[in-house]
């Protein structure tokens, strides 16, 4: 039976190991969070997307996000009706406006968005109810749950029932808590409202009310999401894009993790946790190979060749990644969910941020061994004697 040798050279001095080991989880833990952090940013970017209901989108060439989506002539939607294949279009408009605080008029942006209630603009059959029943009249809103609490729920702490009747003022203007919804605005605003379309251009005051913001498309059955777009595309003038579902996801997702300073800020996140994880490991693992620098010349002495002592010093990499990898993950799932619930991000574990962080921690540790081996070729038995 073979020596497990990279085994009792790190239980030989625990304290060592366990300050590698904790070096490593903390890489593991800083991994994990940007990684979710960047997750988050993924998600956030289509919440809002996600439950509007349409096959194709079309909006200003102008558009950054939904806070700040421009406008393009309602004109335009009759020349969308008349495109082959499209079964309806309704307008949604979307602006950032400034919400007074109800009780110490403190004012904060919120996002607003308008539409005709009678539409059902939404995916979610309980919120077309919602916004028919309760948004009847232009004052009236529903403010998602998810709402800072910088805004001034009744509570303290979260919008829900015990806000409905509280009037305050967005834009200048009266509105008043119809009821409410749960869904989040992502990173583009810490709150959001629904209003009839009346109302927003009341509260909106910047806006037109002959531009819309957005064209929301259903296509017939038996058509295709490419076709229909590519059919509104060659209809309308060049000042307006018009995106199939898939390309308006993907398309905003893009945006926000490779084009702002999110994606750019966790990616980089992801590289320096790496870096001081491979340091951290490197230094434990030299010290380690110096301090039994004889032992190795003894192997030398025996016959043993560089790629046994090499063999060792990785496995004592590869047991340190494993043994910090363990720990490092279960912390990171308690820190997801004290800072989803507690900021309300939508941090979440996925499986291959999972699968990622376990090979960069493999990785990094392989790293760190093969920066270490070096030392042990140094042993020269000829310094035993």
């Amino acid at each position: 039976m073979r020596t497990p040798l990279a085994w009792l050279n790190l239980i030989h001095n625990r304290v060592r190991t366990t300050v590698a080991v904790a070096g490593v989880s903390f890489a593991v833990v800083l991994m994990f969070m940007q990684l979710g952090f960047l997750e988050a940013v993924r998600v956030s970017a289509t919440l809002i997307y996600e439950v509007l209901d349409f096959d194709v989108c079309v909006r200003s060439i102008d558009y950054l996000n939904l806070a700040d989506a421009r406008t393009f002539p309602s004109t335009r939607l009759e020349q969308i009706k008349g495109a082959a294949g499209v079964a309806r279009v309704v307008p949604f408009q979307t602006a950032l406006a400034p919400w007074r605080h109800p009780v110490n008029g403190e004012k904060r942006g919120i996002l607003v968005m308008g539409f005709r209630p009678e539409d059902d603009v939404f995916r979610n059959a309980e919120l077309n109810h919602s916004a028919r029943q309760l948004l009847r009249a232009p004052h009236d809103i529903l403010i998602d749950t998810k709402t800072g609490e910088e805004h001034g729920p009744r509570d303290g702490r979260r919008f829900g029932e015990r806000d409905r009747g509280v009037e305050t003022e967005i834009g200048g203007s009266l509105v008043r808590i119809a009821g409410h919804f749960t869904r989040g605005a992502g990173l583009i605003s810490s709150g959001d409202v629904l209003i009839n379309e009346r109302g927003f251009f009341a509260v909106a005051a910047a806006r037109s009310s002959t531009d819309t913001s957005f064209a929301l498309v259903k296509i017939g059955p038996d058509e295709r999401p490419d076709d229909v777009a590519a059919r509104i595309r060659a209809a309308l003038p060049d000042d307006v894009e018009v995106l199939t579902r898939f390309a308006t996801l993907r398309r905003e997702t893009n945006r926000w993790v490779w084009e702002t300073n999110y994606g750019l800020i966790f990616l980089a996140g992801v590289v320096v946790a790496v870096i001081v994880g491979t340091a951290i490991v490197y230094q434990v693992l030299v010290s380690e190979v110096t301090t039994l620098l004889p032992e190795y010349a003894t192997l030398r002495a025996m016959g043993y060749r560089d790629r046994y002592l090499a063999g060792v010093v990785l496995q004592q990499a590869a047991i340190l990644a494993l043994a910090g990898f363990i720990p490092g993950a279960g912390l990171s799932q308690m820190m997801y969910t004290i800072t989803s619930a507690g900021a309300g991000i939508p941090i979440r574990f996925t499986y291959f941020n999972f699968i990622l962080v376990f090979a960069l921690s493999i990785v990094m540790c392989i790293v760190s061994g093969l920066l270490a081996v070096r030392k042990t070729f140094q042993a020269d038995p000829a310094d035993l004697f």
